[in-house]
């Protein structure tokens, strides 16, 4: 009798939990790392809308912690993970501090030792450690490129008005005139001594 309350107490608490507890999705093909950085060694790749558990992601939700359905382990960047939330799937990266999720540390030899025994890539776990330690701080994002200026546009002078020439009437024809044939010579007759036409006196 006992142990049936203790069972159905056990049941009342954990139903919210398992009624809130969802998983999140991949957004195209991605690869499963063995650290929250595209430098560590792949594990798996995995198809679009796979689903994965999400145990917890960095600091600032850049990568997270997912177990895969064969329960594989590994760490996927949170920028092609969705998450249900408020009707919709939104991306870890932009909404991971409003959904509530966990925020985890990684811890390189702890993590390898409980998931990562059989890769072949296990034995140089001394090595990946020694580089995250020089190249990689776990939860910092790197800082994001320059923006470039935008160009530095400098008004023109005025142009100076166009000043276009008053259309001009259209002159008319020259006309010349023809060329006169020359004149003949007005040749009258001597006048005749005595008669009409001699100025001089009649002489009577």
């Amino acid at each position: 009798m006992l142990a049936s309350r203790v069972f159905l107490l056990s049941a009342a608490l954990l139903a919210p939990v398992a009624a809130v507890a969802q998983q999140a999705q991949t957004t195209k093909w991605v690869h499963l790392r063995a650290g929250p950085a595209r430098e560590y060694p792949l594990v798996l790749q995995l198809p679009p809308a796979t689903p994965v558990a999400v145990q917890g992601c960095m600091s600032d939700f850049s990568w997270c912690d997912v177990t895969t359905p064969d329960n594989s382990r590994g760490w996927v960047y949170a920028g092609n993970l969705v998450y249900p939330y408020q009707n919709g799937n939104v991306t870890i990266i932009e909404y991971g501090p409003r959904i509530g999720l966990p925020v985890v540390t990684f811890v390189l030899g702890a993590y390898w030792g409980s998931y990562y025994r059989q890769r072949p890539w296990y034995g140089d776990w001394n090595r990946w450690d020694r580089w995250q330690h020089q190249h990689f701080r776990p939860g910092v994002r790197p800082p994001p490129p320059p923006r470039p200026r935008p160009p530095i546009v400098r008004p023109m002078p005025p142009r100076p008005p166009v000043v276009r020439p008053q259309p001009q009437p259209p002159r008319p024809p020259i006309v010349r005139p023809a060329p006169q044939p020359p004149r003949k010579p007005d040749v009258r007759p001597a006048p005749r001594p005595g008669g009409r036409d001699d100025p001089r006196p009649h002489a009577r």
